[in-house]
């Protein structure tokens, strides 16, 4: 399949790729078509029976998180931003 894009859009994905945010111009757009469909997914997920138990569950452990902060029970905000990173250098690695 062919696709048209405008130059409005060539000059985004041009510029995510001479910035290093993305190797090629098909990663960028791959990354941008996995986000499409997360979104169409988070927006379909309101009824999902799943969604709802993870935002559950999710609620809970901010309940635990904000419980531990007041006992004094913290991480090192380094810490947490390396560790972030490395998820998302992860997911990154995952999608290519």
């Amino acid at each position: 399949m062919q696709i048209t894009l405008s130059q409005e859009q060539t000059h985004v994905l041009e510029a995510l790729v001479k910035y290093g945010q993305y190797s090629s111009l098909e990663d960028a757009l791959n990354t941008a078509l996995l986000l499409l469909i997360d979104d169409v997914a988070l927006s379909n997920a309101n009824d999902s029976p799943d969604y709802l138990a993870w935002v559950n569950a999710t609620r809970q452990k901010i309940h635990l998180a904000q419980e531990q902060a007041k006992r004094g029970e913290v991480l090192n905000a380094e810490d947490v931003l390396a560790q972030l990173r490395n998820k998302v250098q992860q997911a990154r690695e995952r999608t290519v």
